[in-house]
């Protein structure tokens, strides 16, 4: 049914989204800038439409209570009419009541529609702050004994221009023996419906990087591929259909091989992608990893190892005697005598030696010592703020070795 031309009350709502974040937190609130004593206050509630207790009754129908806007670029405006209907035989009257966001209500039109008449009403937006997204409704207050209360909700997403997936770090996790690996990132956009990826900048000679642009099919298999990642926004309305992810328009896939170039240990290499979108700068991302290498570590007497993160923890210890901690080095791939060529550590006074072990096999064995000098300070050096390490050897294919190191000066 069309509205009537003799009523259309309109509700505009200016909203103004204030960082929300779907990742386990909660929505922010939203304000809305229009005519402050237009809001209908707890205290007037007596003025909300009042429900006969005998007579004819108006019967309300809205085409539909909740509006999806889809993905919509930041600074975009918007809106949208929710069609009311009257099929009762009484006259039925609306008012505009609270939002979720604690805004003002803006001036409403005539609100009566009479028998059978319908009106609209109307809730616009203006997006000002990067999303990812909002949820929030607005009350409409009715003479209608049926409904006397009906909650009008939209929802959306504020697209990005520009993106990166995963998006806080491209982890290669644990790289083979010989420092080969490959991790796949990609680029993508909810906006532009097509670019281009010009080049990537990285410094590091052990990594290399490919572009590949991303079909339709390919689209869509990274935005479910995502959506199953993240967590559903929150819905303060409890409604349980949250808004849809928002669809790609364009994407890249960027695949990154490492080499043997990586030295041993753990690396963080940053990385910047230039796209032929006009005025927007370089993404920047770090691509992490583990090379361990032709070595197995293992921890000598008094002292432990975490291997992920490639540390030794020599403990804690006196500072009037030497301290020395060290790990058991299985070394393959070499015939030779592995030897240090050159070892730089931070404090400068930690130093280190490598001697050879007793064992079992045909691979060699080595003892890597730390030695810790006495008449030190009292030093707390822990996993956070640790001792590092820089060791070349003359291993053919592991010539550099990063290990940090942490331990205590007590008294």
């Amino acid at each position: 049914m069309r509205p009537g031309p003799i009523i259309v009350a309109v509700l505009s709502l200016i909203f103004v989204v204030a960082g929300v974040s779907w990742l386990g937190q909660s929505v922010n609130g939203v304000n809305v800038v229009v005519d402050p004593a237009a809001k209908p206050k707890p205290e007037d509630s007596a003025d909300f439409p009042k429900v006969a207790l005998e007579g004819p009754q108006p019967k309300v129908g809205f085409e539909e209570t909740e509006y999806d806007f889809g993905t919509k670029p930041r600074f975009s405006t918007g809106s949208h009419k929710f069609v009311v209907t009257n099929s009762g035989p009484a006259p039925l009257k609306l008012m505009a009541g609270e939002t979720t966001c604690q805004c003002t209500v803006g001036e409403l039109g005539k609100n009566e529609v009479a028998a059978g008449e319908s009106t609209t009403v109307e809730l616009s937006w203006t997006i000002k702050q990067p999303g990812p997204g909002f949820q929030h409704s607005a009350k409409i207050h009715t003479n209608d004994p049926a409904n006397p209360m009906q909650t009008l909700i939209v929802k959306g997403f504020i697209g990005v221009d520009m993106a990166l997936w995963p998006a806080e770090r491209w982890s290669m996790g644990s790289l083979k023996v010989d420092g080969s690996s490959r991790f796949e990132g990609f680029v993508y956009s909810h906006n532009t419906e097509d670019f281009d990826v010009d080049k990537i900048e990285c410094e590091s000679p052990g990594l290399e990087f490919q572009s590949e642009k991303l079909n339709e099919d390919e689209l869509k298999a990274l935005s479910a591929g995502m959506a199953a990642d993240l967590a559903p926004p929150p819905d303060p309305h409890g409604d349980n259909t949250p808004p849809k992810h928002p669809e790609l328009r364009a994407g890249y896939r960027i695949r990154i091989t490492a080499n043997d170039r990586i030295p041993v240990g753990q690396f963080s290499v940053p990385a910047l992608i230039h796209t032929s979108v006009d005025g927007l700068a370089p993404m920047a991302i770090a691509v992490s990893g583990v090379r361990p290498g032709p070595y197995q570590f293992f921890p000598l007497p008094g002292t432990s190892y975490q291997h992920a993160n490639m540390l030794i923890d020599a403990g804690i210890f006196s500072p009037q005697e030497e301290h020395t901690a060290g790990l058991l080095v299985v070394c393959r791939g070499f015939d030779g005598e592995l030897k240090i060529e050159e070892a730089t550590a931070d404090p400068a006074w930690l130093k280190v030696s490598l001697e050879p072990a007793s064992g079992e096999g045909d691979v060699r064995r080595y003892r890597l010592l730390l030695k810790f000098p006495a008449g030190l300070p009292s030093i707390i050096r822990t996993s956070s703020d640790p001792a590092t390490l820089a060791i070349r050897t003359n291993h053919p294919n592991a010539g550099l070795l990063n290990l940090k190191a942490a331990f205590a000066v007590e008294e």
